[in-house]
C-alpha cells in the first residue's frame, strides 16, 4: 500500500517577489559552476540559495553552504517572498517539450509520499547511489528540515483514470508559466476534496517507481528514522508522479567519460576486449549524430557500445554473447542484469578489463558521466580522459520490470528528459 497525501505547499509569492521563472532551478545535480553563477545573479532568492548554495574557503561548521541555506529559507518565509498555501493540495506540473522531433507533454503532480523502505515492495528504486551525494543532501536536510526538489516518481495506470482527473484541472487558468530552453512548464493546485480523496485512495493499490532522486529518497527515509520522533510530519518526502503508460517518459542515454587508474594501454584493452565483443573500427562516424545513428542502428538486435580513444578513432564494440556477463557478476547481483547495456558495460568493461568497480567509492573518481556525447569526444580529444563509451539508452520496460523484482542498476543508468525544475513548490516539516 502506497500513502500519498495533499500538502500545503510553500510557494514564490509571485505578487511580492516577480515572475517564478526568476525563482527556479534544475536539479542540484546538474548544475554546473557555470549555471550556479547564472542563477546566482537571476535573483537573490533563486531556489538555487537553498539546494546547492555557494561553498568558501572560510567554511566551518556553524558557518556553511547548509546553514546558510537555512538561515535564507527562514528569511524568505518571515518576508513572504514564500507563502504557504491555506488549504491542503495537489499540485499538478506539466512540461511540454519536443524529443527526437516530436512535441510530448508529460503531466503529473506533486504529494507527499511517506517513506518507507523498498523491502516493501511498494516504493521501487532502479539504481544503486553514491554515499558522497546522499552525505551532502543529509546535511541540508537537518539544516532546512525540507524538500526544496521532488522525487521524480512513476506509477501505473494502463486506463488513464488519474490522468482524466488531471486533465479537468490542466484544462484552467495556470498558477504560473515558465519558458526554459524550449520547455514550456505549468502549475496547477488541485484543493477539491473529492478529487483529492480519489487520487489518495487508487494509490493504495499501486507501486511507485523511482526515475530521479534516489539519494533524495534514500536520505528522507534515513531523516525520518533518526528524527521522526522530534520532526513533526518528517515521514512524508515530496514526490511528483506520472503515469508512466501515458507514452510522456523519454530517456537519454548516460555516457561513460573513463580515466584509468593506471595508465592506459590500448592495445592491452582491445586484446582482452575481443574475448567478448566484435570489434569494428569506426573512425568516421564520431561526430554526436553519428554516433546516436550508431548505437541505434547496430543495437536493435543486440548490445553494442561506441568507444572512442581520442584522435578521431574508435571502435563499434558488438557484444558476442549476453551471458558471458554471469561469471563476472558478484553474489548480490541477479542473472537478470546481463538483458541492460548499462549492467554489461560497468561489468565487463570497466570491472573486468579496465579494473574499475563502480560500486566501490573510491573508484568513482575514474568514471565521469555525461549526456552530451559532443562533450564526451572533445573532452577525451583534450587529454582529459583516457576513452569515452556511448551506449543506447535504457528503456522504460527494463526499469519497470527489474525494479519490481528488486533489482538495482549501476548508478547513473538513465537519463530522464526533461528534468524537473526546483521551486515551483516547497514541502515543510511541521507547523
Amino acid at each position: 500500500m502506497v500513502d500519498i497525501v495533499p500538502f500545503t505547499g510553500y510557494l514564490y509569492n509571485q505578487g511580492k517577489a516577480g515572475q517564478l521563472d526568476r525563482f527556479t532551478a534544475p536539479p542540484y545535480d546538474v548544475i554546473s559552476p557555470q549555471m550556479q553563477d547564472e542563477l546566482y545573479e537571476r535573483s537573490p532568492h533563486n531556489i538555487v540559495r537553498l539546494i546547492l548554495g555557494k561553498q568558501s574557503p572560510d567554511d566551518h561548521e556553524n558557518d556553511n553552504r547548509y546553514t546558510r541555506s537555512a538561515i535564507d529559507f527562514q528569511d524568505w518565509i518571515e518576508r513572504e517572498i514564500l507563502v504557504r498555501d491555506k488549504h491542503p493540495a495537489y499540485y499538478v506540473y506539466s512540461q511540454k517539450y519536443f524529443f527526437e522531433g516530436e512535441r510530448i507533454c508529460r503531466t503529473g503532480f506533486f504529494a507527499r509520499v511517506r517513506t518507507e523502505d523498498f523491502s516493501s515492495g511498494n516504493i521501487c528504486p532502479h539504481e544503486f547511489t553514491l554515499a558522497k551525494a546522499k552525505k551532502d543532501r543529509t546535511l541540508l536536510l537537518e539544516a532546512c528540515r525540507a524538500n526544496f526538489s521532488p522525487i521524480f516518481g512513476l506509477f501505473s495506470d494502463p486506463q488513464g483514470d488519474i490522468d482524466r482527473q488531471l486533465e479537468q484541472v490542466t484544462a484552467q487558468e495556470p498558477l504560473a508559466v515558465i519558458e526554459d530552453q524550449g520547455i514550456t512548464h505549468r502549475l496547477w493546485r488541485i484543493t477539491d476534496k473529492s478529487t483529492l480523496d480519489s487520487i489518495s485512495e487508487t494509490f493504495r493499490e499501486k507501486k511507485i517507481y523511482i526515475a530521479d532522486g534516489h539519494h533524495r529518497y534514500e536520505t528522507a527515509l534515513a531523516y525520518h528514522k533518526n528524527h521522526g520522533h522530534e520532526v513533526e510530519d518528517s515521514a512524508h518526502v515530496m514526490m511528483f508522479l506520472t503515469n508512466l503508460d501515458a507514452q510522456s517518459l523519454s530517456i537519454y542515454p548516460i555516457h561513460r567519460l573513463i580515466k584509468c587508474p593506471s595508465a592506459f594501454n590500448q592495445d592491452e584493452f582491445l586484446s582482452k576486449a575481443e574475448e567478448y565483443f566484435e570489434m569494428e573500427p569506426m573512425s568516421n562516424d564520431f561526430q554526436a549524430g553519428g554516433i546516436k545513428q550508431t548505437l541505434e542502428r547496430e543495437g536493435k538486435d543486440g548490445i553494442v557500445f561506441c568507444t572512442y580513444v581520442g584522435k578521431g578513432n574508435g571502435l563499434l564494440m558488438r557484444l558476442k554473447d549476453k551471458d558471458k556477463i554471469i561469471p563476472f557478476l558478484e553474489q548480490d547481483e541477479p542473472a537478470d542484469l546481463k538483458v541492460l547495456d548499462v549492467a554489461q558495460l560497468h561489468t565487463l568493461v570497466l570491472r573486468n578489463l579496465l579494473a574499475i568497480d563502480t560500486k566501490k567509492p573510491e573508484n568513482q573518481q575514474y568514471v565521469t558521466y555525461k549526456v552530451d556525447a559532443a562533450e564526451g569526444v572533445r573532452r577525451v580529444n583534450a587529454g582529459e580522459f583516457d576513452l569515452a563509451i556511448f551506449m543506447n539508452p535504457t528503456r522504460i520496460q527494463q526499469v519497470r520490470s527489474l525494479a519490481e523484482n528488486g533489482v538495482r542498476l549501476p548508478q547513473k543508468a538513465t537519463f530522464f528528459y526533461p528534468k524537473l525544475l526546483s521551486g515551483l513548490v516547497i514541502n515543510k516539516f511541521g507547523p
